[in-house]
């Protein structure tokens, strides 16, 4: 097992400041208890045989710290007349430090990527081929229409869908009024229970405040009678 010593600033705080009585003792070495400054408990070991390496030093002390790691407080080189230390140590001071526990790098997961913004999706209903004359039913080809509307749009979250009636000038406005919102709020219904699934539904019945096309004509009176649908907010499902 490695020995780990402890960086010179924090040797400077690490002085022995007692010794407690020799704990264990053979022919080649002497154990001491011993607390330094900090409080911690700390080992000293010294190496007495003339000949034994730090070889012996460093087993007596993997065998105190067991499965622990030894930590070198400070040692002491043995030094022969003449010569210079060659870290060969004959005395070492350490303490015991539980290992540190191994910290696994993880990836951390991408976020998901935003959702796809699809284009508004609209459609008109033209009221003479989609309705009943001056009716609010819908007519087969007008259920046909918004069944396409239906399908078009599997696959994609829709924020907001809006329902606008629409009427010609023609009639009274309290009559285009009502008629243009009940055409709308059919629509609407209709959408609704053949699954076209919207965080909201906006219906407005507009009557003739709003044309496309001259209501001098017939061609743009028709033109005016309609009923308009548009989604806002469409993501990828």
């Amino acid at each position: 097992m490695k020995m780990r010593l402890l960086p010179a600033s924090v040797l400077g705080f690490l002085i022995v400041v007692a010794a407690g009585c020799t704990t264990a003792s053979g022919p080649m070495h002497n154990l001491d208890v011993v607390t330094l400054a900090n409080g911690t408990q700390a080992y000293r070991v010294q190496c007495q045989g003339l000949f034994e390496s730090s070889k012996a030093c460093m087993k007596k002390v993997n065998e105190i710290c067991g499965d622990k790691q030894p930590l070198r407080v400070s040692s002491v080189d043995r030094a022969a007349s003449g010569f210079q230390p060659e870290n060969d140590p004959r005395e070492i001071l350490f303490v015991c430090q539980a290992p540190q526990p191994v910290v696994q790098q993880t990836t951390p997961t991408p976020p998901p990527p935003p959702p796809e913004v699809q284009s508004p999706r609209t459609i008109t209903l033209n009221a003479d081929a989609n309705f009943a004359i001056n009716k609010y039913d819908l007519l087969p080809a007008g259920k046909q229409a918004l069944d396409k509307f239906i399908a078009d749009s599997d696959g994609v979250n829709i924020g907001t869908v809006i329902v606008d009636g629409h009427t010609d000038s023609t009639g009274s406005k309290a009559l285009n009024d009502r008629l243009s919102l009940r055409r709308a709020q059919t629509v609407r219904n209709y959408l609704q229970s053949h699954g076209l699934h919207a965080g909201q539904y906006e219906v407005h019945g507009y009557g003739a405040a709003k044309p496309v096309a001259s209501n001098a004509t017939v061609e743009g009176r028709a033109q005016n009678r309609r009923v308009e649908i548009q989604t806002n907010g469409v993501t990828a499902r």
